[in-house]
């Protein structure tokens, strides 16, 4: 069976990485937990030590942000498959568990997702999303419609062309990774939550219209010319529009 790499970016968030680190310790699959710590000050370092678990490899230094982490847990990912999970979230392990399983059953898939629980700050059952199938197009212009936490990859994807995350976006590197990792490639939907994401005050998901810019402005470097700009420009009014009317986001606590 292939061995998972779980690459966890972490910075002050000792609340939550223990549960996150639980999570993926239940999992069944061959596995390692690559916790790249940006030199927290909130007892994280004192609980890495604690941990005696030997699938469990963590450093804690200072790092240039998200997008530097993740890609230095690449590099030391030893894994055939990688997945990146956040440290104020968990995985569903059984269903972590399916879709190695089926990784492993069907060589010709590149990665799958799932879906997603949407929980509080306390770990409490919000609502569950459900998308629908992979369309690399679709991902373009909407974004958030593919729920990136639950994205298992190959890592063979990794090559010189894509080598990993772009460190100059803040909010929006992982948008920007996988429209480049996964253009062209079989991506499969697992149908059901593959993790729990929470989401909460001063979660970085909350800042959501500093993200959104981001993400529209990487969206507009795919632009093959003024047609698709236009459309771009409009489907991102449409979406902000839609936002402020229905709240794509639960309130927080």
């Amino acid at each position: 069976m292939s061995r998972l790499s779980v690459i966890t970016p972490s910075f002050n968030l000792i609340r939550y990485l223990p549960e996150t680190v639980a999570s993926v310790a239940k999992l069944e699959s061959p596995h390692e937990h690559l916790i790249v710590d940006a030199a927290s000050t909130d007892g994280t370092v004192d609980f890495l030590q604690s941990i005696e678990d030997p699938d469990v490899r963590w450093i804690s230094e200072p790092d240039r942000g998200q997008a530097h982490a993740m890609n230095k847990g690449i590099a030391m990912s030893e894994g055939d498959l990688i997945g990146w999970l956040n440290a104020d979230d968990t995985y569903v392990e059984d269903a972590v568990d399916r879709s190695v399983a089926y990784l492993d059953e069907h060589p010709e898939v590149d990665a799958v997702y799932g879906w997603m629980e949407i929980v509080d700050g306390d770990g409490g059952l919000v609502e569950t999303y459900r998308c629908g199938g992979f369309d690399w197009r679709r991902f373009l212009y909407l974004g958030d419609y593919i729920p990136t936490p639950s994205i298992i990859f190959r890592k063979r994807l990794l090559n010189e062309r894509i080598p990993g995350l772009d460190e100059s976006y803040l909010d929006s590197s992982d948008y920007d990774f996988y429209l480049r990792l996964l253009k062209g490639r079989n991506v499969q939907l697992m149908r059901e939550p593959l993790v729990r994401f929470r989401y909460y005050e001063g979660s970085k998901t909350e800042l959501n219209v500093r993200l959104r810019r981001e993400a529209h402005d990487i969206r507009l470097k795919w632009a093959r010319g003024p047609r698709d700009v236009a459309v771009m420009n409009l489907a991102n009014r449409l979406q902000n529009l839609r936002n402020r009317v229905l709240k794509p986001w639960p309130e927080t606590d």
